[in-house]
């Protein structure tokens, strides 16, 4: 009787050993599953003059585009998502390359945009139309064809892709995406193709994020708005983020001024927290305006648990670029400014035009125009 006990005495301890282990190892599962990490990068306006791709085309044919990211490209590369905007039109040389008002670059642009790291490009520009549906067409079938894995948003073939919600999924996390633009520069959408181009108005946004909110657990909307040139934020930029904020999006990233604005956190309904960029100026331009050559590009990560269903922002941090261009207009690279110099500078074909495109100048920008709303790093 006593050895049946010692036995069942036995049995109990290691029953509870293997419990205890059980719940333990569940417990650490659960919070390593609950709490979700992505980490995310932005950058501004990919503007495709004509000088830029006239000296990157090569001797046998075809144009390489991708030495002018080597320098930032190290941080592209290295963040789960990272986003471009292509300001114009890239449809190749079969529906003629062309310069302002009405762009269209190379299709290797885009070969140099994946080199990089880029997994998000946004497409609905004031440009979107400039090559017509032809243009968006070819554009889109490249992409499709050669980075099934990228993400081209704002843009589409058919009204059964419009409707079909973009989602990128990183550790789990599903991000969705969407992509408007306040307009096409006067060129209208074929009647019955209002699907092409993704335009801003508030009840296709509402339509467009009720459903994105079924399936997604955080949204990003990248806005194609603002007064070219300025500084500052328009009312009806701030007045449509505020919306979005109202609406459940988490991140809004805008384009098209040409020049940084601010970046701040806004709060809306529900305790709705949403970091905005509302201009990240141009990545890369021809433009001959030394506040067009600075540009920004914003890091931050995400912090998502799963069991309550809210994010947190990390190490959100904004890092001005600077657009180099030397040699007579045939060296172009893009440049953190961190990394860039009054030598670098003193190369440049503004500085040699007499503008004012000093590092110290660029730093006075981006103090005025971000101050300490968010950390900038300058070193």
């Amino acid at each position: 009787m006593m050895k049946r006990t010692v036995v069942l005495t036995f049995l109990c301890i290691i029953v509870m050993f293997f419990c205890i282990e059980s719940i333990g190892f569940e417990k650490r599962n659960s919070h390593e599953e609950t709490n979700i990490h992505v980490s995310f990068l932005a950058v501004g306006d990919n503007l495709i003059h004509s000088s830029i791709y006239k000296h990157h085309r090569l001797e046998n044919g075809g144009y390489d585009f991708r030495k002018i990211y080597q320098y930032t490209n190290a941080l592209t590369q290295s963040v789960d998502v990272a986003y471009i905007n292509q300001e114009t039109i890239c449809a190749g040389e079969e529906l003629g390359l062309s310069n302002y008002p009405q762009f269209n670059g190379p299709l290797e642009v885009i070969d140099a945009l994946n080199d990089a790291g880029f997994d998000w490009i946004s497409s609905a520009s004031n440009h979107s139309m400039d090559r017509g549906e032809k243009g968006i067409l070819k554009q889109l079938d490249y992409i499709q064809t050669h980075y099934p894995n990228m993400i081209m948003s704002g843009i589409h073939r058919s009204k059964e892709e419009a409707h079909q919600n973009q989602v990128i999924v990183v550790n789990g996390l599903k991000i969705g995406l969407l992509n408007y633009t306040y307009g096409l520069n006067g060129n209208a959408l074929p009647k019955g193709k209002e699907y092409l181009v993704d335009i801003i108005d508030k009840e296709r946004i509402q339509k467009d994020m009720d459903n994105l909110n079924q399936i997604s657990d955080i949204q990003i909307v990248a806005m194609h708005w603002g007064n070219e040139y300025q500084f500052s934020p328009t009312e009806n930029q701030r007045s449509l983020a505020q919306y979005l904020c109202d609406l459940g999006v988490d991140v809004i990233i805008g384009n098209h001024p040409h020049v940084i604005q601010p970046v701040e956190f806004i709060h809306g309904q529900n305790n709705q927290e949403t970091l905005v960029m509302y201009s990240l100026g141009n990545f890369l331009s021809a433009q001959d305006k030394a506040e067009c050559m600075l540009g920004g590009m914003m890091l931050w990560d995400i912090e998502y648990n799963k069991s309550k269903k809210t994010i947190s922002f990390q190490n959100v941090q904004f890092l001005p670029t600077v657009t180099q261009i030397a040699d007579k207009y045939n060296t172009y690279r893009t440049y953190l400014l961190k990394d860039w110099s009054n030598e670098h500078a003193k190369q440049h074909v503004l500085y040699q035009k007499g503008l004012n495109v000093s590092r110290e100048a660029y730093i006075d920008i981006v103090q005025s125009v971000i101050k300490d709303k968010v950390k900038v790093v300058y070193e």
